[in-house]
């Protein structure tokens, strides 16, 4: 292969717009500025905070060197043996090229993180979320995971995605108001499995007229098993009534939290699709791996979606992270079902080279109209730059070996790309 076509490739692909499928950025720039925080808090928020534990770090370390009301050199020495452990991840080479990128320094280390501190303390004002998303990465869109939360977006180009899952699974912290919610915003007073049925198309009503969204997403798979089975009526409506009067007892003692069992998970999640093929939504799915150090990592199978994409054949469903570690499970998928998509967001930096190789499966197996490149699925809006170039060399590597096999040409291999980053994920999310 011409060692020259990656580079040509990638030096094009930096200069096509990119629709990024989703993010966890706040949606009011200024809150972000009040934060007391500094550039060891903020980018450790997740990710690398995640790497560095599995890297055998104590968490009431951890909390010293996230505080940022404490000294960043001593908060440093404490971090660094374990962050030049996780350096090489995914994780920490996308803050490396982040800060080179962004800041004009030559990484984060001991040498650097004093001056990197005050270069982010210095853009740490508004402004600095357009700057890093239009000028220097390109971004058209972001999609937004809002939970379950009513927001005013004061960020024009967010485009929220609501999570209904309250109304599936009520979880902390945001479950426990969940009856307040409902008196409040549309007025109604749950007293069966009807009412809160009503709540729910009404609230699903509201905010996508709200938001002028055709995407809504679910992270519930962090909780249960994906797997969705039909519950009747009638069996819903008594263990609706169940649950209503076991919290209605619970919270004379305190502000108790709505408790679904599985049955009526199961039921609401298929009224959820219902509701959302009625409007010919697109589902975001969060499959595979999870945030955090512990979790059931079987439960994100996409496999187990099986059932919901036969059943509801008007809804589209895109399949988050690859599915990673089950991303050949997703590419199946994605090539059996018209309905069923696959979304490259946070793999990038899961693995890059689990990426690379994904994509080369994709593209030999699945309908290239099917494939969303990038999401950075940050909670600071840095460490996106950082992803989106890891995503650019992945994709530039893979076309560069399709070219270099015959596959395709140089030409067609750019038409991909763009549909890669642009093209498809503005049509699959309906933005």
């Amino acid at each position: 292969m011409n060692n020259a076509l990656p580079e040509r490739l990638y030096n094009e692909i930096r200069k096509m717009p990119v629709i990024d499928t989703h993010e966890h950025l706040v949606w009011d720039e200024e809150v972000r500025c009040a934060e007391q925080s500094d550039v060891l808090s903020e980018y450790l928020l997740h990710y690398m905070r995640s790497d560095i534990l599995s890297a055998g770090m104590k968490q009431e370390d951890l909390s010293f060197v996230v505080d940022s009301g404490k000294n960043i050199t001593d908060r440093w020495k404490t971090v660094e043996p374990y962050w030049e452990l996780c350096r090489y991840t995914g994780y920490g080479r996308a803050l490396d090229i982040t800060v080179q990128g962004i800041y004009g320094i030559d990484g984060v280390s001991g040498r650097t993180i004093q001056p990197l501190n005050e270069a982010f303390l210095a853009h740490k004002k508004p402004g600095h979320f357009a700057w890093v998303l239009r000028e220097l990465c390109g971004i058209e869109t972001c999609v937004i995971d809002i939970w379950t939360f009513h927001i005013e977006n004061k960020i024009p180009m967010f485009k929220p995605a609501w999570q209904p899952q309250n109304f599936i699974m009520p979880s902390e912290p945001f479950g426990r108001d969940i009856m307040a919610h409902i008196r409040e915003k549309h007025g109604l007073e749950v007293r069966c499995l009807d009412d809160w049925m009503e709540a729910l198309e009404r609230e699903m009503t509201l905010l996508l007229r709200r938001y002028e969204a055709g995407t809504i997403k679910t992270s519930i798979a962090y909780h249960r098993p994906l797997r969705f089975e039909k519950t009747g009526y009638v069996k819903a409506k008594a263990l609706f009534e169940e649950a209503l009067c076991l919290w209605e007892r619970k919270r004379i003692k305190n502000d108790a939290l709505l408790e679904f069992p599985r049955e009526l998970q199961d039921f609401m999640m298929h009224h959820v699709m219902k509701l959302a093929a009625q409007r010919h939504l697109t589902v975001q799915f969060h499959t595979g791996l999870f945030e955090g150090t512990g979790n059931i990592i079987s439960n994100g199978n996409p496999e187990l979606l099986s059932n919901l994409f036969i059943e509801y054949p008007e809804v589209d469903f895109d399949l988050f992270h690859i599915g990673y570690p089950y991303q050949s499970v997703a590419c199946a998928l994605a090539k059996m079902f018209p309905n069923v998509f696959i979304d490259m967001c946070w793999a990038h930096i899961i693995s890059p080279s689990a990426s690379a190789g994904a994509l080369r499966d994709f593209l030999d197996a699945v309908p290239y109209n099917k494939i969303s490149a990038f999401g950075g699925d940050y909670m600071f809006v840095d460490g996106i730059y950082g992803h989106l170039e890891i995503a650019r060399r992945n994709v530039a590597s893979v076309l560069a070996e399709k070219i270099g096999q015959g596959v395709f040409s140089e030409v067609k291999a750019l038409e991909i790309a763009k549909a890669l980053f642009y093209d498809n994920p503005k049509r699959i999310l309906k933005l």
